[in-house]
């Protein structure tokens, strides 16, 4: 049986349209956020063991929230997101955490030597942010680390 190609790159943060099932959450922008960002998700759960040791390429499933109203889509599968193109910022570092890819702008210390808190442009047109736990720190942490400043939107 012959693989799918993977869809294009969904960075937490963006603006997504759903033509899933769930036909009210149709026809409107949405915010992207990891599936797990407002509670708990089971499937979300067995993928993590403890900071990473099994790391998921991508994630398939994203919670999608309509800003204006409140309402949250638990749990969204990817096939039925489409991004809404956007233009990150040219300092933006495209960083994995947890297999959920961030437009990073920077890190600030998050409570331990391997532990961040990475700071991430929206399109939106505030920072996000979330921490993380690595157990090596990779080239895209590093530059992150050393970017260092604050980017002003």
């Amino acid at each position: 049986m012959p693989e799918t190609a993977p869809g294009p790159r969904l960075f937490i943060g963006s603006r997504v349209t759903y033509h899933g099932t769930v036909t009210e959450m149709h026809d409107r922008p949405l915010y992207l956020l990891p599936c797990i960002w407002f509670g708990h998700c089971q499937a979300c759960w067995e993928q993590d063991d403890g900071f990473g040791e099994h790391r998921p390429q991508e994630r398939d499933h994203f919670m999608a929230v309509d800003l204006i109203t409140g309402r949250r889509l638990h749990h969204a599968r990817r096939a039925h997101l489409t991004p809404i193109p956007h233009e990150w910022p040219a300092d933006a570092v495209a960083v994995d955490i947890n297999g959920y890819w961030y437009a990073a702008a920077y890190t600030t210390p998050g409570g331990g030597d391997r532990a961040r808190t990475v700071h991430f442009y929206t399109a939106e047109d505030f920072m996000g942010r979330t921490w993380c736990h690595i157990r090596e720190p990779a080239p895209d942490m590093h530059r992150l680390d050393e970017q260092g400043r604050r980017p002003v939107i």
